[in-house]
């Protein structure tokens, strides 16, 4: 039986500003994340999630990890779509940890469509103790 988790419990951030639907898995080095592109959500452009809507998935992604900490982004690496979501598609959304330093993360993150990779992230997170 998957674990479930409260999506407010795990990021500070609060609607409408939530990116994330489901925790599908999470380790110390990994976390996997679902959302559904909704027709209200606000980073749209036009019919599809914007590139700041990816970019903000990845991150709260990335954040999902560690336990509804305040983390920052330090850095973006590199960040490269294929193509945009649209609505009503959902997203799965893998982070791994690349490398860490006390309270800094360097992550790679992959978000799929129907188990198609669509897009790449690097982020740095500073992650406030």
């Amino acid at each position: 039986m998957r674990e479930q988790y409260n999506i407010e419990d795990c990021i500070p951030q609060r609607p409408p500003f939530v990116f994330i639907d489901t925790i599908e898995e999470v380790s110390e080095n990994y976390v996997r994340t679902t959302f559904s592109v909704k027709e209200n959500c606000v980073l749209l452009d036009d019919e599809s999630l914007s590139i700041a809507g990816l970019m903000e998935n990845a991150a709260q992604t990335c954040a999902a990890r560690g336990g509804n900490r305040i983390g920052y982004i330090g850095a973006v690496k590199q960040i490269e779509a294929t193509r945009l979501p649209k609505i009503g598609e959902q997203l799965t959304t893998e982070a791994r940890v690349i490398e860490e330093i006390a309270n800094i993360s360097l992550m790679e993150i992959v978000t799929f469509v129907d188990e198609q990779p669509i897009a790449t992230t690097t982020l740095k997170i500073a992650i406030m103790e």
